[in-house]
């Protein structure tokens, strides 16, 4: 799904306005200097190839969603992809599972359990020390406007990287209740990102350092076929 805003012409030029997508608001770091990696492939589908820079590699996922009385929702979902490239021997593969259950009473909602979205890595078919872990956090002013923050960690070959969600827009000082993408940093400095509205963009601080930029690009990925229950199309608002 492709979100838009229209954004009004001067007067004096015309009265119609031009619809265009919006953007997600980067790190001023990575908006100044970082390398911009389409991900081609990911889209709307359950299955495919896909292809980002110098890696390429297949994904599968489904979505589930179970309602009783439309007051217990279950949304349990899958995900899986192999991917090659640079800084991988032979190829990567994850295994993800995402869980959240819901009590919605209309005038209120309440989760006894959050959403939870957890890969587990094999590299050629063999276990590695790898992890990748993503959970919905409700804190502060953000946790009282609804707004659905996601936060985790990726740690794979020896760096480990914070993932957290991006809420807000260029050009624009309201932030979206859904995220609308996420940066990655390290020791509290972004180090990359992964745009989510529309076809994915991944954001690369610096594609010298090979290490890096494997785990950053394997934790977009993660982050790129995930459907989060947020903006399920299964019977949500």
């Amino acid at each position: 799904m492709r979100i838009f805003a229209a954004l009004a012409l001067p007067l004096f030029a015309t009265a119609c306005g031009t619809i265009s997508p919006v953007e997600m608001r980067l790190p001023q770091s990575l908006a100044n200097q970082s390398a911009r990696l389409p991900v081609e492939g990911i889209g709307g589908r359950m299955s495919g190839r896909f292809r980002t820079g110098d890696y390429v590699g297949v994904y599968e996922r489904s979505e589930e969603r179970l309602a009783l009385f439309d007051t217990f929702i279950k949304n349990s979902d899958h995900s899986n992809f192999v991917i090659e490239g640079p800084g991988i021997s032979a190829t990567i593969e994850a295994e993800c599972l995402i869980g959240e259950r819901v009590l919605d009473f209309d005038i209120f909602e309440f989760t006894p359990k959050r959403m939870s979205y957890r890969c587990e890595f094999t590299a050629d078919g063999r276990a590695i020390p790898a992890r990748f872990e993503l959970q919905e956090v409700r804190s502060g002013l953000g946790g009282l406007l609804n707004r659905r923050e996601r936060v985790g960690e990726i740690a794979l070959g020896g760096e480990t990287v914070q993932i957290r969600s991006v809420h807000k827009l260029v050009g624009s000082p309201l932030e979206m209740a859904k995220p609308i993408g996420y940066v990655l940093e390290q020791n509290g400095r972004p180090v990359g990102a992964v745009e989510l509205n529309g076809s994915p963009v991944i954001y690369i601080a610096d594609l010298t350092d090979e290490g890096l930029s494997r785990t950053i690009t394997i934790g977009a990925v993660a982050l790129a076929i995930f459907w989060d229950p947020a903006n399920s199309a299964l019977g949500g608002d």
